[in-house]
């Protein structure tokens, strides 16, 4: 049997082109693009791989370093997030944001021991932000019920105040910085102040009793309302640079 063949003419030349040359030439092209995308494909793992050991030894190292003081600090970490939370029923008086005498005193040890970890030559480049984040429960006694818009608004100012709080006081009070050579230490302390932010939440975010999110609207127990009065530290990495440098591999390819 003869191989079909066709003829194609430009100008005054011609060529012939088989069936099987064609078929040969877009199986040439099926396997670059399956190896492109393949190579795509173990770019993204790997980027997602780093990205996912970055987060699980920093919490290793955080749970490792502050593990047996977290119960006597009334702390959590979250794996997940990289969140240490503190009650803040604990921390304020009720309505009130200026901190109590012992929520001073767990920042004085708590502050210098996340910093020593953060500083660290592994993750130093990898931080963002260092986030303290606040967060309030409706008013038990607010005439307007739960959810209005005066029990929010004040929650956000009462929020805003605790966090910042916290923030000059851990950057005032604290001995977050132990290096001895003054110059050394002044860029310790540039660091912090370049990453560490404040920020009210009021009650956006409700917690349940397992610690998780409440998504749902709907009415808070007195355990879930005691739960979501919350200060917390949140360790932001460099997650969107990792995935800008996917973007970047998949764009050069």
């Amino acid at each position: 049997m003869r191989t079909k063949r066709f003829r194609y003419f430009e100008g005054d030349g011609g060529y012939d082109l088989s069936i099987s040359d064609l078929m040969s030439a877009l199986c040439c092209i099926f396997i670059l693009v399956t190896i492109s995308i393949v190579v795509s494909l173990k770019e993204k793992n790997s980027l997602a791989d780093k990205y996912q050991e970055l987060q699980q030894d920093l919490f290793l190292d955080l749970r490792d370093e502050m593990g047996a003081d977290l119960e006597k600090w009334g702390a959590t970490i979250d794996p997940d997030t990289l969140t240490i939370r503190f009650s803040s029923d604990d921390g304020f008086d009720a309505r009130s944001p200026e901190l109590k005498p012992g929520y001073k005193k767990v920042l004085q040890e708590f502050f210098p021991k996340l910093v020593s970890i953060l500083q660290q030559d592994k993750y130093k480049n990898e931080i963002e932000e260092i986030r303290i984040e606040g967060f309030t429960a409706p008013d038990r006694t607010d005439p307007q019920g739960e959810g209005s818009e005066h029990d929010y608004t004040s929650g956000i100012e009462l929020s805003q105040e605790r966090t910042m709080n916290v923030l000059l006081y851990c950057l005032e009070n604290t001995n977050y910085s132990q290096e001895t050579d003054p110059a050394k230490k002044e860029q310790k302390k540039e660091w912090i102040r370049k990453h560490i932010v404040s920020n009210g939440y009021s009650l956006s975010r409700p917690l349940g009793n397992d610690g998780k999110l409440i998504e749902e609207n709907r009415k808070l127990t007195d355990e879930e309302k005691a739960a979501s009065r919350r200060v917390e530290f949140r360790i932001k990495t460099n997650s969107d640079k990792i995935v800008q440098q996917f973007q970047k591999a998949k764009d050069s390819n």
